[in-house]
């Protein structure tokens, strides 16, 4: 009887998540570091926006108790006008990451089709006359045009969700960290 494995490794065994790491990695680098900057843009960008409606409602605020209203006016204008910029960028960011990752698939995906083809190329030709062997290439032709990149869109976007619970987390802990401190406690098992 062998060792039961940790779960750590039968997740990583079981999505191969490594090695279509590795193959998204060196077909498209440039577009894998693209698409990895991009995300980690869009991962801040809920922080900024959040901020920015905080300060759109403070100055909203203050100006309602200011003798100056045209200034605080302004001020409401300007921060409203910013709001929209980001909102804007955050528009572009999203559409250019699609551009990204349409490339960056494009390129693994013949990428993909060049080392399949190749290793098909290279084997005997009694491997073709096993069926086992001929489901397998069918499969893995079929399968490498989407798998790995969705591997790796799922893992962008797992981080780029993570980004954005940290930042809030953070900005929650910063502005009211008994709050934070309440719903953690409030989620912990014993409650």
């Amino acid at each position: 009887m062998k060792p039961a494995e940790p779960i750590k490794d039968k997740i990583r065994h079981s999505l191969h998540l490594e090695r279509a790491l590795r193959l998204v990695w060196r077909s498209a680098p440039g577009w894998t570091a693209a698409n990895f900057g991009l995300i980690l843009i869009q991962g801040l960008l809920p922080l900024v926006s959040l901020y920015l409606m905080k300060l759109i409602v403070d100055a909203v605020t203050a100006g309602l108790v200011s003798p100056e209203k045209s200034a605080a006016l302004s001020k409401v204008i300007l921060l409203i006008a910013i709001a929209a910029a980001v909102a804007l960028f955050a528009a572009c960011c999203r559409s250019l990451t699609e551009i990204v990752k349409e490339a960056q698939t494009q390129v693994v995906t013949d990428h993909v089709a060049d080392v399949i083809h190749g290793k098909s190329v290279a084997v005997d030709l009694e491997y073709y006359e096993d069926p086992k062997y001929y489901d397998t290439l069918h499969r893995a032709q079929q399968e490498a045009t989407y798998r790995p990149t969705r591997i790796m869109n799922s893992l962008m976007q797992l981080g780029q969700s993570g980004i954005s619970l940290v930042t809030m987390g953070g900005l929650l802990v910063v502005f009211r960290w008994w709050v934070a401190a309440m719903l953690l406690w409030l989620r912990s098992p014993g409650f």
